[in-house]
């Protein structure tokens, strides 16, 4: 067999879902080990609608440190749960629930041999309740304010 491996990619692209807004379902949650020593969680998101259904698009993080608490409850709010008050749950409690996430595609390049690797990453604010729609990016911008973190919501517009 010939094999021609000139004109070949020299991407690695891991890119399921293109970037934008899409409907997905938590396939799995698992507890990890944090870096950090502390806790978190890996959510594997599986694409809900079209030809790609119950496919893996991207895997996201709940990091359960000081500074992760207020992404866990906005993820947890956009999958339905009550975050107004201390809550007991488990990862194997979100499992099945959906949510609308704001994909964004990344591109680094991989050490030693400096190849490109594209991946699907969840936006941090890209999380929202099915039935609502998240604002555009530029929108985020507009409304965030700037800080030593990166930004954040203004107090008068935090989603809780």
């Amino acid at each position: 067999m010939r094999i021609e491996v000139e004109g070949v990619d020299e991407v690695d692209d891991f890119v399921i879902v293109e970037a934008g807004e899409h409907l997905m379902r938590v396939g799995g949650a698992k507890e990890m080990p944090a870096a950090d020593g502390g806790t978190s969680w890996m959510l594997r998101m599986e694409i809900v609608d079209g030809d790609m259904a119950g496919r893996t698009a991207v895997t996201d993080w709940l990091n359960f440190s000081t500074r992760g608490m207020r992404r866990v409850r906005m993820v947890l709010s956009a999958l339905g749960f009550d975050v107004s008050d201390s809550l007991e749950v488990e990862p194997h409690e979100l499992i099945g629930r959906k949510a609308y996430l704001r994909v964004a595609t990344e591109e680094t390049q991989r050490q030693p041999d400096q190849r490109i690797q594209r991946r699907s990453r969840v936006a941090y604010d890209g999380w929202s309740p099915v039935g609502e729609t998240l604002p555009e990016p530029a929108e985020v911008a507009e409304r965030s304010v700037s800080g030593s973190t990166g930004g954040s919501f203004a107090a008068d517009e935090m989603p809780f």
